[in-house]
């Protein structure tokens, strides 16, 4: 049987890890396949899609390391390889133990604030002030 691809499907350098790093996926990966493709063999609590300089490759992260062995061990044996619309895909342990952050730029909270503010007694209102109305959770200082 001939390969299509010189790349081993595995490499297995790495020890066991709950977060396995995949390659060779689609363009544009969603979570929601990455979660599908390892529903299977655990609950994956995590991923990080359209990593790398190619933008092909990903994370899970699955709740226990036992899932993540059941995902390598199936396909290291399968006839079959792991696949995402069509498109082999390259497993092997991460040396990672877990995803540290999944969001991206525009998810992530910021530290700027633009306010502003009106009226006669603006110049009353200080950088104290705000930030005690963020603290107390006061959406709207109404006079």
């Amino acid at each position: 049987m001939s390969s299509v691809s010189s790349q081993p499907q595995f490499r297995l350098t790495q020890p066991p890890s709950k977060v396995l790093h995949l390659r060779n996926l689609p363009w544009e990966c969603t979570e929601e396949e990455l979660v599908e493709l390892g529903k299977p063999f655990g609950n994956v609590v995590n991923t990080k899609c359209n990593v790398g300089p190619n933008r092909n490759q990903a994370f899970i992260e699955f709740v226990d390391l036992n899932q993540a062995i059941a995902m390598i061990s199936y396909y290291a044996s399968s006839s079959e390889p792991a696949q995402v619309r069509g498109k082999t895909v390259y497993l092997q342990y991460s040396n990672r133990q877990e995803i540290v952050n999944n969001k991206t730029t525009a998810d992530a909270g910021g530290n700027v604030l633009l306010v502003t503010i009106e009226g006669a007694d603006a110049r009353l209102v200080s950088i104290d002030v705000l930030h005690l109305a963020h603290v107390k959770g006061i959406s709207s200082m109404a006079a």
